[in-house]
C-alpha cells in the first residue's frame, strides 16, 4: 500500500527537493504540497494524507499553529522540519506539544548533497507514522456496530447474586502498587527513563507529575539533536517540582534531581 503524503513549506526550493526525494520511493505518493499553514488545513481536509511534512516559519498561519488546528479538526500524523538551532528547538517542542508526532533537522545541505541517504531517512520516518494510524484504522473498521434488528432479550432473568464481599474484591490501585513494592528485594537507588518518538510529550506530563521530595535522583535519556537538549531541559524544568538539568561532566546526582543527557 502506498502512503501518501502533504508536503507543507514556504520555500519553493525545499518543497522540489522534499518532493522529488519523497517520489523516487516507491511506497510513498505525495498528494499535494502547501505554502502556508492555512493551504495546510484546507488540503488535509481535501486530501486525507496519511502524514505531512510540516515546516514550523511560514507566512499567512506558522507550522505550530497548523498543526495544533489540524490535530483538532483533521488528526494526521505530522512530521516537521526545523533548524538545528535554539529558536528551533524550542518551536519544535511546541510543534510535538500541539500535536505533531516526529521532526526531522532541516538541512538544505545535505538534502542538495546526498538525496539517496535523505530519501532512506524520509522513507522510514513517514512509513512508521503510517502504520499506527492505518492500524488504527482498521481496528475501528473490524469492531461491528450492534444490529438495532436483533429483538430485545426478554426471558426471565437469575436472581441477582449477593454482592461481593469486600475481602474477595480485587485490591485497589493503591492496594497493587503496595504489594509491587513489599515485593522489590532491594530499595530503589536510582530512577533512569529512555525515551525516542512521542518521547518528550510524554516526559512532560510524567515528571510534572513527579513531587518535588522525590527519593531518588533522575537520569533522562531522549533521543534527539544535542543542539534540542538544553532548550529541552529548560522546558522540563520549567514544568516540574523536581529540579531539571542539563548533565555535564562533574554533575553529582541528588535525590529530587533530574539530568537531561546532552
Amino acid at each position: 500500500m502506498v502512503a501518501t503524503v502533504l508536503v507543507v513549506d514556504d520555500s519553493a526550493f525545499f518543497r522540489k527537493r522534499v518532493c522529488e526525494i519523497l517520489e523516487s520511493a516507491p511506497d510513498i505518493k505525495v498528494v499535494g504540497v502547501a505554502s502556508n499553514g492555512r493551504e495546510a488545513i484546507e488540503l488535509t481536509k481535501k486530501l486525507k494524507p496519511d502524514v505531512i511534512t510540516m515546516d514550523y516559519e511560514m507566512p499567512v498561519m506558522d507550522g505550530v499553529t497548523a498543526v495544533r488546528l489540524i490535530m483538532q479538526e483533521t488528526p494526521t500524523p505530522i512530521l516537521m522540519f526545523s533548524s538545528l538551532t535554539y529558536e528551533g528547538a524550542r518551536v519544535t517542542l511546541d510543534a510535538l506539544e500541539a500535536g505533531a508526532v516526529d521532526f526531522l533537522p532541516k538541512n538544505f545541505e545535505d538534502i542538495a548533497r546526498d538525496a539517496s541517504k535523505m530519501q532512506d531517512v524520509l522513507r522510514k520516518r513517514i512509513l512508521t507514522l503510517v502504520k499506527p494510524s492505518r492500524k488504527k484504522l482498521a481496528e475501528q473498521a473490524s469492531v461491528a456496530p450492534t444490529s438495532p434488528s436483533v429483538a430485545p432479550d426478554v426471558s426471565p432473568r437469575p436472581a441477582e447474586a449477593s454482592p461481593t464481599p469486600p475481602s474477595a474484591r480485587a485490591p485497589s490501585r493503591a492496594g497493587r502498587i503496595r504489594e509491587a513494592r513489599q515485593k522489590i528485594a532491594h530499595p530503589v537507588d536510582l530512577l533512569l527513563i529512555g525515551t525516542s518518538t512521542g518521547g518528550p510529550v510524554a516526559l512532560q506530563k510524567i515528571l510534572s507529575a513527579l513531587p518535588a521530595n522525590l527519593p531518588v535522583p533522575v537520569l533522562l535519556v531522549q533521543h534527539m539533536p544535542a543542539t534540542f537538549t538544553p532548550a529541552f531541559a529548560e522546558r522540563l524544568n520549567s514544568l516540574s517540582k523536581l529540579r531539571i538539568k542539563h548533565a555535564e561532566d562533574g554533575d553529582v546526582v541528588r535525590p529530587g534531581n533530574a539530568y537531561l543527557a546532552p
